[in-house]
């Protein structure tokens, strides 16, 4: 139960990030559609701990999409082609950088497509990122402080609600169930 609670946590953190994000476009007088941080939301509360949510990997990775973005816009205008080539330099980018941020790849994609300028990549996009990076410290801050709680750690550590376990005892424990079984021939 004490998975269950932190995934709750994390997942109201998440909702909580995009509520303010929402307000913060609609402040800027920015599309939804052209802020690009649902994904990174999503990545950063619900895996806090992973290389791609550290915070070297949102800034840098929403920076170097942006900037292939907007090199494939100068180069080729705003279109199809641009979009494509943008993205694989983002990645490229990122990976060369070690700031692998997938959800950031998102911003190479806008640039030529809407034609965006490069105030856009101020803000929303290096706002955005910056903002993020300070909601999700403060936020795992308040996971370890809810770790520290005496209610939650009074709650059963169990059930393990990760990936299953699909070694080759667990698979022979279930062959007998298998539909096509070779022993049915």
């Amino acid at each position: 139960m004490q998975q269950v609670a932190i995934f709750l946590y994390r997942a109201i953190g998440a909702g909580i990030a995009i509520a303010l994000m929402e307000v913060l476009a609609r402040a800027a007088e920015e599309p939804l559609s052209r802020v690009p941080f649902v994904t990174s939301i999503v990545l950063v509360m619900a895996l806090p701990e992973a290389e791609p949510a550290r915070s070297y990997n949102v800034v840098g990775g929403h920076m170097l999409s942006c900037l292939g973005g907007l090199i494939a816009l100068w180069i080729f205008g705003a279109g199809d082609t641009a979009c494509a080539v943008a993205l694989g330099l983002a990645v490229f980018l990122m990976l060369i950088t070690g700031t692998l941020h997938p959800p950031a790849g998102i911003n190479a994609f806008l640039i030529p497509a809407y034609n965006l300028p490069l105030a856009w990549v101020i803000s929303p996009v290096l706002v955005g990122a910056v903002f993020l990076v300070g909601y999700k410290r403060l936020w795992v801050l308040g996971e370890a402080r809810v770790r520290e709680l005496e209610l939650f750690r009074k709650l059963p550590v169990k059930p393990d609600l990760g990936p299953p376990k699909l070694d080759a005892t667990t698979l022979m424990r279930w062959r007998p169930h298998w539909p096509y079984n070779r022993s049915d021939r």
